[in-house]
């Protein structure tokens, strides 16, 4: 009767470490592509904003992620019934590379950077330019 607090709190531990290694970054260059395997049947797929990036279904079980403009969106994967399957970051670069976030003070200004660096989205509330 007491091992059942201890397995339970390993359970939730092991879900953790998985849920966070799906939900990091997914860095890719523009006009560069990517595969991802995913770990179930794929049915249904969103992209946050399908000008910053797109995504084929290849099989039952791979996707290409297509980097069309520096930025960043979200991918979201689901399987049968509605479970979810990745919730990915995808940060498209111009030559490759991932996401630098500058912070000043109070204030964080994100870029996608390869060869260079594009601001993401207008400067926070008190940001220089």
């Amino acid at each position: 009767m007491r091992r059942f607090p201890f397995i339970f709190a390993a359970l939730l531990a092991a879900w953790s470490v998985e849920a966070s290694a799906q939900s990091r970054a997914l860095p890719v260059a523009a006009g560069q592509a990517i595969s991802l395997s995913m770990d179930g049947a794929v049915r249904d797929v969103v992209i946050g904003d399908p000008d910053v990036a797109d995504v084929s279904v290849v099989s039952d079980r791979a996707l290409v992620v297509l980097g069309k403009r520096p930025g960043v969106t979200s991918l979201l994967v689901f399987g049968p019934g509605g479970r979810p399957l990745t919730d990915r970051q995808v940060v498209v670069s111009e030559g490759g590379g991932g996401a630098v976030t500058v912070y000043r003070g109070a204030s964080a200004s994100t870029y996608a950077c390869g060869r260079q660096c594009t601001r993401l989205g207008p400067p926070a509330a008190g940001s220089p330019p």
